[in-house]
């Protein structure tokens, strides 16, 4: 492999990059052009790169979208990698765990400090420490379920939303992701909300009276399936309001599907549950920042509770060593153990463990397991954490409960 390198794609290597994508997975269909020259506008110059050889031939691109995903709430900046293609005739070659290491080493020199994927080949990512963080789940309802929650909308009408309502939508957003604390969905900025506004196949409406729950949803009407991608609503009667305009359109569609959280208020306020057309699309998470990610994450304000652990990570060395992880009044931190805590006292060291106890110690895909809400318990079972205590273990699985949802597939 030493005769590989990495380097940023430019705008002359599109038609290159292209004509890997189609040899490894096919034609783009039908406006597939347009999606590719206006992706090269989210990635061009420096979150596209690619793997050369001496003759400067691409073998394999790769891109890292620039993404806020939410995390207890607060957002954080995560870097969504996709269109990792290799040349067919160039696989086996170490090609494309070698871009993963260039991705990963830009995402950490741009700021990212968490990063997503929908993995085709699990184990690659493995092999760079991304692990399985949770679903993107799709549920279905039958549309007349959906449109009898009209009696439950206290006469609430949404009207058509406009492009002039991106500020409003992307306000709803980010307030519902905060007011539930959730956990892995990704908040488009105030111009991918105008752009999907503006988007003639989707249907949005929003409430915005004076005085009154605001909210807001936005769907698709193909094949005789409505397709909800987002819905918030500030009231039970704002979001029966929102759920009943998706289910009057029972006539021309008999199913309503749903890419929502698994524990969205809507499958409590329909009259049925969902169907079992129940698909779950797994994706993957890598930490690639401990200490900003601890610092911009949202936790529980009712957990106050510290463990030390040692972490191995040859991809990202300064998330390598032992580090005190706490949470306290809804925050957290990672302090490296030796450096001052923000107190003015330095951390504890190993040596506090007595002989029969090592430090709890894990890898950067056990990391990646345990900031999604795994439990220790279970990572041990998968070979992914070593040492510890059973007390250290209850206070990291306190630390990071919860069941992270994507949404949206990238």
């Amino acid at each position: 492999m030493s005769h590989l390198r990495i380097r940023d794609v430019t705008e002359a290597d599109l038609p290159a990059a292209l004509a890997i994508r189609r040899r490894s997975f096919g034609p783009l269909g039908t406006g597939g052009q347009a999606w590719w020259d206006g992706l090269a506008k989210e990635v061009l110059p420096d979150r596209m790169l690619a793997v050369v050889d001496e003759a400067d031939t691409m073998l394999a691109t790769g891109r890292a979208l620039p993404f806020e995903q939410a995390w207890g709430g607060r957002h954080l900046r995560m870097g969504g990698v996709a269109g990792v293609y290799a040349e067919p005739s160039a696989r086996g070659q170490g090609v494309a765990s070698l871009l993963m290491r260039g991705l990963i080493t830009r995402m950490v020199e741009l700021g990212d400090v968490v990063s997503c994927l929908f993995p085709t080949a699990p184990e690659l990512y493995r092999g760079v420490g991304f692990e399985v963080g949770g679903v993107q789940p799709r549920y279905s309802y039958a549309a007349h379920d959906v449109r009898a929650v009209r009696s439950r909308s206290g006469g609430l009408r949404p009207r058509p939303a406009r492009p002039g309502d991106a500020e409003l939508v992307h306000s709803l957003l980010r307030d519902h992701h905060a007011r539930h604390a959730l956990s892995g969905p990704m908040l488009p900025t105030v111009d991918t909300c105008r752009d999907y506004l503006e988007d003639e196949e989707q249907i949005s409406y929003v409430l915005d009276a004076a005085g009154g729950p605001r909210g807001f949803v936005s769907y698709s009407l193909a094949d005789e399936v409505l397709t909800v991608e987002e819905i918030v609503g500030e009231s039970p009667e704002a979001t029966a309001a929102l759920w009943a305009v998706v289910g009057s359109g029972s006539s021309a569609a008999p199913t309503v599907r749903g890419h929502l959280d698994p524990r969205d208020p809507g499958r409590l306020l329909l009259g049925n549950v969902p169907e079992l057309d129940v698909r779950e699309h797994v994706w993957m998470l890598r930490v690639l920042d401990l200490r900003g990610a601890m610092a911009a994450r949202g936790f529980s304000p009712h957990v106050t509770a510290s463990a030390e652990v040692v972490v191995e990570d040859p991809e990202v060395p300064a998330n390598s060593g032992t580090w005190t992880i706490s949470v306290d009044a809804g925050s957290g931190r990672a302090d490296r153990v030796g450096e001052p805590d923000g107190t003015g006292r330095a951390g504890a060291s190993p040596a506090a463990y007595d002989s029969d106890h090592e430090p709890t110690r894990l890898g950067a895909r056990g990391l990646a397991g345990l900031w999604c809400g795994w439990s220790v318990s279970r990572l041990r079972l998968a070979g992914l954490v070593s040492g510890g205590r059973p007390e250290t273990d209850r206070a990291l699985d306190a630390m990071f409960a919860g069941k992270p949802y994507l949404t949206e597939y990238f």
